[in-house]
């Protein structure tokens, strides 16, 4: 199946992994943890083998980004403990 000259140009498509995590960062205006991202992404928390692989492929894709610089993680300290919180760099997101 052909894809489009965009996903050719940003070397994926939209419905990878990445693509759900930057396009459900695209749409959130404020920063958001990795539950929020395995949510907004169609996973669920529950604990079973898809969701597990899931999980582990999700954090895969988030480093990448991350890595690539499209996506910025920083760690915050709260009462409870430190979580790593996510947000697009809008301006290197390919379009």
């Amino acid at each position: 199946m052909p894809i489009s000259n965009e996903e050719w140009d940003k070397g994926r498509t939209a419905d990878t992994i990445e693509g759900k995590i930057l396009a459900f960062l695209k749409r959130n205006e404020y920063p958001v943890n990795y539950g929020e991202i395995v949510s907004g992404t169609g996973y669920s928390n529950d604990l079973n083998l898809i969701n597990i692989i899931g999980a582990f492929s999700i954090q895969d894709a988030l480093d990448k980004l991350v890595k690539e610089g499209i996506v910025e993680a920083k760690t915050i300290k709260q009462r409870t403990g430190e979580q790593v919180y996510y947000k697009a760099i809008v301006d290197r997101v390919p379009r």
